[in-house]
């Protein structure tokens, strides 16, 4: 179906679009192609779709019942969903796909109980002038023809289809159109038009879609595209099919119940003669055929036995449906359950006078008509296997059989010569081999002639995939470097990743490092990133679970979440650091004070009146000044009115510091003399009291408050000093400037765990995504992205990161297990 619209909305688009079903069942081609839908802008449409065109493509499978309305409807309604979304192309085409699984989705829940469902496979082509955008959805195929073939397939991305659960899988890819390129979809590619699809070069639509009937007997369900120079319209050539009172009688199906009636024709649309039908096994006569319904066209006419939706019984349906699944539709790996005895039916001579082959037991739902013989259809395995895998498994099996050709020859000749070595035997009497010989024999050349095919395959045959995921590589890389919007060039270069992957898992070589570097250079500048080269602090780990860190110009600390105490490192000549053994900060009774597990560590001041280097806090509010060569200081801070909860985390600031409690939902701040904090704190909030419970970390720059949550949303509160003018807090949104990453929500993928405001004169604000290994960093004033900083690869081991901290000196330090690794290159 197509809808048309004036062409002074598309004077923008250079190229026309004629469409061409190829839809064959049961050797005749139907009229019309079901799912089959092209939408040209509409007078109103969403900001972005003005001059953007669709084509949609949409093959259901299962054993659910779909009426021709419903059937049209979905289509109809999925494709007003794109021109009626704002914003990017590929979040339009997201929004089709998201409107058909939701609809299958609710439709298969609500039929669970009858066991029935149905799975959309979901091919769409966005055209915008020359460009073309692809989603599939489900193991669908494209095939580009022009001067250049290229097939686009990716099961792994696109999933198996639509309605199966809440995610919506899919897959994009980008090209750009010249005239006269021949677009191929389809949901199954047969055998025999491997080799014409795989051969580039100039053709007429007319011809290919000739060729592609005449390469292949079998039920057909595609449509074919051809752009040529125009005003930028639409035009789709439909075929009248023959209907069952023009076909001899012994062909005539039985009436079944009614198909989706055919796509309107547009004025553009060209009446084409049927082509001839493929020869095939003649059918019994129909036993009492039943009037068709008016507005409906035979079952055979509809989808491709490999596609269409299951009818119910013919007697008792009251609306139009499509045609049942058959079991040869099935792949061979499906088990089916044997038919009941019935008359046998005539069987067709073979050209040739041999034998014809028999046919495969197959499932048939009910139906009124009486069972038909049905033409033998390969697996759909053996249909999609690549010329090298079957030349492969010829040469495999030819070795097989070789070599049982040569042990039988073996085990005649030894026969009859070694009994001539024996003395004695000059009569030339022939004695038989011994049975160790003949087993020994029978082991030992089945295993070499294995061997030897193995090594053809891995000689040859990792060669050839190799070049072939290679050669992918090279094509995605060319469509990247030709695109111009981010998001299509952050894709591609994916694109580019995903082949080079499947490249090396044969053989990795110059070639693939040099697209690997190229490719993630190209992605990390779309998407802000900036790769910084860390080594190793330690020589070996530390046995530790490491929680929190504190730095200095020269040493390092290290909070031990198992027990509460602080390693102490300093930094050797040879860029190494060095535990320090004679160090102690650690849990204990201190004069007439007991401190418990650490909670939150802070690096003092070069100069302070406790002269300490490391002050340590637990969770009931005692503090533990620590230095090296000496006995730590213990000294409480005084209770607030409240009392503690339980003390989460405390920062320094100005010589004030500042405690997180998250429990009793306060941030108190005490005020330092001489580094000691003996007054009773004040409550940093005044009338507005944020939500502090899932609190986890803390920052403070002047009167500037920043507190991190659990999930990863940040709040910022401004401290007010007048009575007039109270303290006020809000939630950040965290911008994303960068517009390659503007389809993704990068901040909520992350996992944000600690937090640090780093020292002028660049301020800004780190936040450690733990899982992701990603360093990000924000300006404070404006919480705008500035840079993602990531590890070279492998310089960092995977694993969750457990803490983070910077020095004076710009060292970032990252903590993974037990190890510990620094970069100097941070801004």
């Amino acid at each position: 179906m197509i809808a048309n619209f004036p062409s002074f909305l598309l004077n923008t688009v250079s190229l026309d679009l004629t469409l061409s079903p190829l839809y064959r069942i049961h050797g005749q081609e139907a009229p019309a192609l079901p799912g089959l839908l092209a939408l040209a802008p509409p007078r109103k449409t969403a900001r972005g779709r003005e001059q953007d065109r669709l084509v949609l493509y949409l093959l259901l499978t299962g054993n659910a019942t779909f009426t021709s309305a419903e059937y049209t409807k979905l289509a109809e309604d999925a494709g007003a969903a794109f021109h009626q979304t704002a914003g990017p192309l590929t979040s339009a085409l997201r929004a089709v796909a998201g409107f058909i699984n939701q609809t299958l989705l609710d439709r298969n829940l609500s039929t669970s109980g009858r066991g029935q469902y149905a799975i959309g496979w979901l091919a769409l082509m966005a055209v915008r002038d020359t460009q073309c955008t692809f989603l599939l959805s489900g193991p669908m195929h494209a095939y580009l023809l022009g001067q250049e073939a290229r097939h686009i397939f990716e099961p792994g991305l696109s999933g198996k289809g639509l309605g199966v659960g809440q995610a919506v899988p899919h897959y994009f890819t980008q090209t750009t159109l010249a005239p006269n390129d021949r677009i191929l979809l389809t949901g199954k590619v047969p055998a025999a038009w491997e080799a014409t699809l795989a051969t580039p070069g100039a053709a007429s639509l007319e011809a290919t879609r000739r060729r592609l009937l005449t390469l292949t007997t079998e039920d057909l369900h595609s449509v074919l595209m051809q752009a040529t120079p125009g005003a930028g319209g639409f035009s789709v050539l439909q075929r009248t099919g023959p209907t069952p009172a023009d076909m001899p009688h012994e062909e005539a199906p039985a009436p079944v119940p009614a198909e989706p009636t055919p796509a309107p024709v547009p004025a553009s649309t060209e009446s084409l003669p049927p082509s001839e039908p493929a020869e095939s096994i003649p059918e019994p006569e129909p036993t009492e055929p039943e009037p068709q319904p008016a507005e409906s066209y035979p079952a055979h006419l509809v989808g491709p036995s490999a596609y269409a939706i299951p009818t119910e019984e013919a007697a008792s349906a009251s609306k139009p449906v499509v045609r049942p699944l058959r079991a040869d539709d099935f792949p061979a790996s499906i088990p089916r359950a044997k038919p009941k005895a019935a008359d046998p039916l005539p069987i067709a001579e073979s050209t040739d006078g041999s034998a014809p082959e028999p046919e495969p037991e197959t499932v048939e739902a009910e139906a009124p008509a009486a069972p038909r013989p049905r033409r033998r259809h390969p697996s759909r395995a053996a249909e999609e296997a690549s010329p090298f895998l079957r030349q492969t498994a010829k040469l495999i099996l030819g070795a097989i059989e070789g070599g049982r050709r040569l042990v039988r020859r073996s085990d005649e000749g030894l026969r009859k010569f070694l009994p001539r070595l024996l003395p004695g035997n000059e009569a030339g009497e022939t004695r038989p081999l011994p049975d160790a010989t003949l087993f020994f024999l029978a082991m030992v050349i089945p295993l070499i002639i294995g061997t030897l095919g193995l090594m053809a395959y891995f000689r040859f045959g990792v060669s050839q995939q190799y070049d072939t995921y290679l050669a992918q590589a090279y094509n995605a890389r060319k469509t990247a470097a030709s695109q111009t919007d981010p998001v299509m060039q952050s894709n591609t270069w994916s694109e580019v990743l995903l082949y080079v992957d499947k490249a090396e898992s044969y053989r990795k070589t110059d070639e693939t490092r040099m697209l690997r570097e190229e490719a993630n250079g190209q992605l990390d500048q779309l998407q802000g990133v900036r790769r910084l080269k860390f080594q190793a602090a330690f020589s070996n780990g530390l046995g530790i679970e490491i929680s929190r860190m504190a730095a200095t110009e020269s040493d390092l600390y290290l909070l031990d979440a198992k027990t509460g105490e602080v390693l102490r490192a300093s930094i050797s000549a040879n860029g190494n650091f060095q535990i320090d053994k004679t160090f102690n900060c650690k849990p204990g009774e201190y004069g007439s004070y007991k401190v418990g597990p650490l909670q939150d560590i802070l690096a003092m001041p070069l100069m302070n009146m406790a002269n300490a280097t490391l002050l340590g806090v637990d969770g009931a509010g005692n503090l533990l000044y620590c230095a090296p060569n000496q006995v730590p200081v213990a000294k409480p801070l005084p209770a607030p009115n409240t009392n503690w909860g339980l003390l989460k985390a405390v920062t320094l600031d100005s010589g004030n510091l500042y405690a997180l409690d998250a429990p009793a939902n306060a941030v108190w701040v005490y005020t330092g003399k001489d580094s000691e904090f003996v007054d009773l704190p004040y409550f940093f909030f005044s009338s507005q009291v944020p939500s502090l419970q899932d609190g986890i970390d803390l920052a403070v720059r002047a009167d500037e408050l920043y507190v991190l949550h659990a999930d990863g949303h940040l709040t910022r509160c401004s401290y007010s000093r007048l009575d007039v003018r109270p303290t006020t807090c809000q939630e950040l949104t965290l911008v994303n400037p960068f517009p390659a990453l503007r389809d993704s929500n990068l901040f909520a993928q992350a996992h944000f765990t600690q937090m640090i405001y780093t020292v002028p004169p660049d301020p800004t604000i780190l936040l450690l995504d733990a899982d992701n290994h990603v360093v990000m960093r924000l300006s404070p004033t404006s919480l705008e992205l500035q840079n993602q900083f990531r590890p070279v690869a492998g310089s960092v081991p995977s694993g969750m990161i457990g803490a983070m901290t910077t020095s004076p000196n710009h060292i970032l330090f990252l903590a993974v297990g037990d190890q510990v690794y620094y970069t100097t290159e941070m801004p």
